[in-house]
C-alpha cells in the first residue's frame, strides 16, 4: 500500500466522517449520538410539526439483577429492531441510541404516538420469553419490603417522554432533561409523559 492508497482512504473517510448517520453504534445498528445531534438541529426549530421521544428500556437493572446478563444484548437488540421497525413505515422518522437503554426517536408528531405505543406492545409481548411465568402471571420482577412498605418492581417495558410543541427549554438542555424525566417515570407505571415548558405532563 503507498501513499495515494493512503491518501484515497482518508479521502474517503472524511467523506463518511462528515456523515455520522453512516457510523452506526455496534450493539443495536442504530445511529448513535452525531446523528441525533445533528438530527435534533434540524427538528428542533420545527417542533409541532415534529416530536422528539426519548425512549428507555424501564426495570432493566432488577431484572439483570434477578436474571443475570445472558439476554440483556437481546433485550437492548429486540428494542432497538421494534423501535426502528416500527417507525420505518414514516419516511421522516429517525431512531437513534443515546446510550445502553435509551433511545431517540423524532418524527412528524401526528405519528408519533402511534409509534410509540405500537413498539411497546410489541416489545412486551417479544420479551415474555425472557421471564419465569410466575414473574409474567405476578408482572413483578422484584418484591421486597423497605421500611415496613411492600416494594414490588414490575417487568421491563418501554418508557418515553415526548416533546411535541415549542417549548421555553435551550435545544443543548432538551435531550438531559428528557432523560430525568424519564428517571423519573422509573418505577411509576407510568410508561408516557409529554413536555410542557420544559417539564413534562
Amino acid at each position: 500500500m503507498g501513499i495515494a492508497e493512503a491518501k484515497k482512504y482518508i479521502q474517503e473517510l472524511r467523506k463518511r466522517q462528515e456523515n455520522p448517520y453512516l457510523w452506526p453504534d455496534f450493539l443495536t445498528g442504530l445511529p448513535d449520538k452525531a446523528a441525533i445531534i445533528k438530527k435534533l438541529a434540524e427538528v428542533f426549530p420545527r417542533l409541532g410539526k415534529y416530536s422528539i421521544a426519548y425512549v428507555r428500556i424501564s426495570n432493566i437493572h432488577p431484572y439483570l439483577l434477578k436474571y443475570g446478563p445472558n439476554h440483556h444484548a437481546d433485550i437492548i437488540q429486540w428494542a432497538a429492531a421494534i423501535l426502528k421497525t416500527s417507525c420505518a413505515r414514516c419516511p421522516k422518522c429517525f431512531v437513534g441510541t443515546l446510550s445502553t437503554h435509551d433511545f431517540i426517536i423524532m418524527c412528524e408528531t401526528r405519528d408519533m404516538v402511534k409509534h410509540l405505543a405500537e413498539a411497546n406492545k410489541v416489545f412486551k409481548k417479544r420479551i415474555e420469553s425472557f421471564y419465569t411465568k410466575e414473574d409474567l402471571k405476578n408482572k413483578t420482577i422484584l418484591s421486597f419490603n423497605r421500611k415496613g412498605e411492600s416494594v414490588n418492581i414490575g417487568l421491563i417495558q418501554l418508557i418515553y417522554v415526548v416533546a411535541d410543541r415549542p417549548l421555553r427549554i435551550e435545544k443543548s438542555r432538551l435531550i438531559q432533561s428528557m432523560g430525568k424525566d424519564c428517571e423519573a417515570m422509573e418505577g411509576t407505571g407510568e410508561d408516557l409523559r409529554i413536555m410542557t415548558d420544559g417539564a413534562s405532563a
